[in-house]
């Protein structure tokens, strides 16, 4: 059980995590920097030695450390600390605590301009990735819900980014 806490106490004092901004002990979750629109949410679990690990971001970017993050299970040693572990799995260098924040990143909704609404992450990408804008789901949602020539079909919403009018899908919650 503490083995949990301790790599998120890690996580904390060795990386660039964006949220939760003052983590409590029952958030058992970190979103940490990667690069420029690209992050990596980190789930820890008491009865799990490698936490679960996603990546968010535009795929010419975050598709090859998706990949990459498929085999954390093989590669993740309890003997290492969680930057080493990460920057392994992902074959890159994180960005150290402090060294970036969110006007850096490129993470805020580029709707609402927040970096999180109500918790939710702007995890919602223009597919294109010349513009790979981020959204909040509940933002985009309402947006296109706004225009007339959003199609919707079942709960899906398609329509054009507001940034780049490129082609654009949302699910409604």
């Amino acid at each position: 059980m503490a083995a949990c806490w301790d790599l998120l106490d890690d996580i904390d004092a060795t990386l660039c995590v964006l949220q939760p901004r003052q983590p409590r002990r029952s958030d058992l979750w970190r979103r940490v920097a990667v690069g420029d629109l690209t992050t990596v949410l980190v789930e820890a679990a008491p009865e799990r030695a490698c936490p679960r690990i996603a990546v968010y971001g535009p795929s010419s970017a975050a598709d090859p450390l998706k990949a990459r993050a498929k085999g954390a299970r093989a590669l993740w040693t309890s003997a290492r600390g969680a930057r080493a572990n990460l920057e392994d799995i992902l074959g890159c260098a994180l960005p150290p605590p402090g060294a970036a924040d969110q006007r850096d990143i490129r993470l805020e909704c580029g709707i609402c301009f927040a970096f999180a609404r109500s918790a939710e992450p702007a995890d919602q990408l223009c597919a294109s990735d010349r513009c790979a804008q981020p959204f909040h789901r509940s933002c985009l949602a309402e947006w296109l819900a706004t225009k007339e020539d959003t199609r919707q079909s079942f709960a899906t919403l398609f329509g054009k980014c507001p940034y780049c009018s490129g082609n654009i899908a949302v699910a409604r919650e």
